[in-house]
Order: structure tokens, then C-alpha cells, then sequence
């Protein structure tokens, strides 16, 4: 019984990281950011007055989809299958570049 238990235990400890499958309601409104920088370029720009007076930043980040750009509505379409099934959100790396004055 016990080698049983230890030959399923790799099994389980996979079974415990996969995200659980949810709704494609949900997923549609999960999948918003992922979809918007399905060409591997997204920015902000952001302008305020407060009490220290005016502030205005910036920022640009660049993920490894700049290789191999899908258009947006591919990448909501993707994102959204792969999480109504459970799927595992694939890795990506960026840089992230910002300032504020």
C-alpha cells in the first residue's frame, strides 16, 4: 500500500499545481491584460495633480511575444480555452521600464 501511495505521489504534486478550469465568463474577464499584450509591447501613461502638485508617469514593458506576435484576439481566444480547461498559463519574460517626475 505504501508503494502505491509513493508511486502516485509525483502524480499528485502535479495534479496540485495545475489551476482549476472556470467559466468562459470568467475566463474572458481573467484573459484582458494577457490579450492586450499578445504582440509583446504594452505601455501607460499616467498625469495627476496632487498634493506634492503635478506628477505625470510613464512606463513601456516588453515580454518575449515581441518573437512571435498574435493578434489580439487570438491570444483572448487561446487564453480563454486554455483556462476553461484547466490549462497551465505558459511562461513569459519581460522587462519592465518606467519613470516618473
Amino acid at each position: 500500500m505504501i508503494r502505491m501511495f509513493v508511486a502516485f505521489l509525483p502524480l499528485l504534486a502535479t495534479a496540485a499545481c495545475a489551476p482549476p478550469p472556470v467559466s468562459a465568463e470568467r475566463a474572458a474577464r481573467l484573459c484582458q491584460n494577457e490579450a492586450e499584450q499578445s504582440d509583446g509591447i504594452s505601455g501607460r501613461v499616467g498625469v495627476g495633480i496632487g498634493t506634492g502638485g503635478p506628477s505625470a508617469r510613464a512606463g513601456i514593458t516588453i515580454t518575449d511575444a515581441i518573437f512571435n506576435p498574435r493578434t489580439r484576439d487570438e491570444a483572448l481566444a487561446n487564453c480563454i480555452q486554455r483556462r476553461t480547461t484547466g490549462g497551465r498559463t505558459p511562461t513569459t519574460v519581460g522587462i519592465t521600464l518606467g519613470g516618473r517626475t
